[in-house]
């Protein structure tokens, strides 16, 4: 199978612990945009964070000159990464974003709240400080924010593993399919439009683009690359994945901080 698109999450997949993309990486993605490929990073973050891939294709140093799709926010919108061109975006209902946020409020979670390129969060805190070095908005009234924005991207919990492990699965149960609730680290959790994620958001670029899922393959590491995974021909999971992960995918590669990512181009795209 000569594959036409490669898909790779960010976070635990791309970039090392150290959230560094290194030469090997590189050098893997450069070569196949130039053999043809479409290189496409699907993450959790917003358009404005990505530049650490981005930097490959655009600007005076780019070491080959590309427009690549990139998907953020978990599947809930995709730009271009030179031209800036915003290929779709897909709101959470504002009411269910309400819910989902005074719930968040009850267990007394650390919250973000993205519209679009706006930061919003319930308090200034260590973790709501960590998560982004972007202006950040204090919500004093949820209801205030639906007059500001043009809609909700996601809603995010930052808090411990074990209150993201059981409330995953309760949200989603509670919400029974009205959302999508996924967990992209151990202790983010995210909430994003039922009719988005990144399996959601590669079936669009492969319209876009004339390319069969039989054509793509994608790589991940955590819950919120399942559905992106489920749909690609060819599935990979970096070996720091878990094993949930891993046992639904076609192929284990080396984990993030081993060059995963770089290995599956060399030997699956590169080779052929």
């Amino acid at each position: 199978m000569k594959y036409k698109l490669i898909a790779s999450d960010m976070d635990g997949t791309l970039v090392n612990d150290d959230s560094v993309l290194t030469e090997r990486t590189k050098n893997a993605i450069i070569k196949a945009v130039e053999a043809g490929v479409l290189f496409v990073t699907a993450t959790g973050r917003p358009f404005s964070n990505v530049e650490v891939v981005n930097r490959l294709f655009t600007g005076e140093n780019a070491a080959v000159d590309a427009d690549m799709p990139f998907i953020v926010f978990n599947g809930s919108a995709a730009y271009m990464g030179k031209s800036k061109k915003l290929l779709f975006e897909k709101f959470l209902d504002f009411d269910l974003a309400k819910e989902v946020y005074k719930i968040g409020e009850g267990i007394g979670t650390a919250q973000i709240v993205w519209t679009g390129p706006r930061l919003w969060v319930n308090r200034i805190c260590k973790e709501t400080l960590n998560y982004s070095t972007l202006e950040k908005t204090i919500i004093t009234d949820f209801d205030s924010i639906k007059d500001e924005v043009d809609g909700v991207s996601k809603v995010l919990w930052i808090t411990d593993p074990e209150i993201v492990s059981k409330y995953r699965i309760k949200m989603n149960e509670h919400f029974d399919g009205k959302l999508t609730c996924v967990s992209s680290m151990s202790y983010f959790l995210e909430f994003i439009s039922s009719d988005s994620g990144k399996g959601t958001a590669l079936a669009e670029i492969g319209k876009l683009y004339g390319i069969d899922k039989s054509e793509m393959i994608a790589v991940g590491d955590s819950y919120n690359d399942l559905s992106m995974l489920e749909y690609a021909g060819f599935s990979v999971a970096v070996e720091n994945a878990n094993d949930e992960i891993k046992n639904i995918c076609d192929h284990v590669t080396s984990s993030n901080n081993e060059d995963g990512v770089a290995e599956v181009i060399e030997r699956f795209i590169l080779s052929r």
